[in-house]
């Protein structure tokens, strides 16, 4: 082959991969770990802990964080209880947000070569983590974390929220 059709390849190659990156790179990344050394059946309530130092600035998506969170552990079989009627576990939810750069690949191929850019955007990149310790124990037994380009639109973000929490809790361990 030419060198002028291996180098289209090779480009042509390289900028499907960064583009298929880019496109990874934007998705809800949802992560859990928990200790599989505990017994997740000997759980029946929890409370909600003092909040993080990291706590969620808007406070209407803390609010909804904090329902979802309700919700989902109650379809796990817990019973919400006050902190003082010691609880199995102790809930603790926090997070941020921070500016982040991400780049839009475009471009164009035809006869004879073609022509393409990057273009920097400035979003807000949001993490919420929820926390879940063994309250007689004093440990962490359990934890979830979601990051997520924010929206501009509130309404996105809750639906970004309510996502990343059930994805979250569907990685509950088994009885």
């Amino acid at each position: 082959m030419p060198y002028t059709k291996v180098s289209r390849l090779v480009a042509g190659v390289a900028f499907g991969a960064m583009l298929g990156f880019l496109q990874t790179a934007q998705a809800q990344q949802v992560s859990v770990n928990y200790n599989h050394d505990k017994s997740f059946a000997q759980y029946h309530t929890y409370a909600w802990g003092a909040a993080d130092k990291n706590r969620i600035a808007n406070s209407i998506l803390a609010q909804e964080a904090q329902q979802d969170i309700n919700n989902a552990l109650q379809a796990k079989g817990l019973t919400m209880v006050q902190e003082n009627q010691n609880p199995d576990l102790i809930v603790v939810m926090g997070g941020g947000a921070r500016e982040q750069t991400s780049y839009d690949l475009w471009g164009m191929r035809g006869i004879g070569g073609g022509m393409g850019g990057i273009t920097p955007e400035q979003n807000v990149e949001g993490t919420l983590i929820v926390n879940l310790y063994d309250a007689k124990a004093q440990s962490l037994v359990w934890r979830g974390m979601a990051e997520k380009s924010l929206d501009k639109n509130g309404d996105k973000n809750q639906k970004h929220v309510a996502k990343a929490i059930e994805k979250m809790f569907k990685h509950w361990p088994k009885q």
